[in-house]
């Protein structure tokens, strides 16, 4: 099945002479469970399409379509309540609550989702941080920082993984520790993964890779021997 479609999708800021054209008419199947990189450089159009993919924004044109639902104009109640049932984030910034523990930070996005506590538990572990469960972020390095973000992300087990530079704040060998707990979530839980980069290397662990130039597909291209993330070198 397709995760989405995306049809004639279009997306500007502004108007008049001061208009700004993020995406131009964007087509796109992407189909569900697999790996897959959005990759550009910077003004290329990624952010854009993430944040509209995870109902964080809305396209100017275009249809798109969340498997057989219509998400293209949804209104703010019901971009919220999409997002909260269908999709996790992580972004360059973990964006962790200071004063709650790494457990404590998970299990605030189970109870809003209304979910068994027992899965910040298990969404821990599974990023290795089985041992550092009650500590606070500034106790924490950023790669464990971030691997606290993803297991937030999958404690209310979406059905994608929408990752912004996820690796863009770290340092190589920590950043290839947080692609090994991303693949590990996508080989194990079975879990669409959708991650922008402008990091060419990193796109050689994708299933399928995206290409964005000036807010337009500019390639498409599928991968059958994706490597692993210990193999890639930046």
């Amino acid at each position: 099945m397709n995760l989405y479609s995306i049809s004639n999708l279009s997306k500007h800021y502004g108007e008049g002479t001061g208009r700004v054209m993020a995406l131009d008419r964007v087509n796109l199947t992407l189909p569900e469970k697999k790996f897959i990189v959005i990759l550009g450089a910077s003004g290329s159009g990624k952010s854009t399409l993430l944040n509209i993919l995870g109902s964080m924004d809305k396209p100017t044109h275009g249809q798109l379509y969340f498997y057989d639902k219509d998400i293209s104009n949804l209104n703010r109640k019901q971009m919220t309540a999409f997002r909260s049932e269908n999709i996790g984030f992580v972004f360059q910034s973990y964006n962790l609550l200071s004063d709650l523990t790494a457990l404590e930070n998970v299990e605030f996005s189970t109870e809003l989702a209304k979910l068994d506590s027992g899965e910040a538990v298990k969404s821990l572990e599974m990023v290795g941080l089985a041992e550092r469960l009650h500590h606070y972020p500034a106790q924490l390095s950023g790669g464990e920082q971030q691997r606290v973000s993803i297991a937030r992300a999958i404690a209310k087990k979406p059905k994608v993984l929408l990752c912004d530079e996820p690796t863009g704040a770290l340092d190589y060998k920590t950043g290839v520790q947080v692609l090994e707990v991303l693949a590990q979530v996508y080989r194990e839980r079975n879990t669409s993964v959708l991650l922008i980069t402008h990091n060419q290397e990193i796109a050689k662990m994708a299933d399928i890779v995206i290409t964005l130039s000036s807010g337009e597909v500019s390639r498409i291209t599928e991968n059958p021997h994706p490597i692993s993330p210990s193999e890639v070198v930046w």
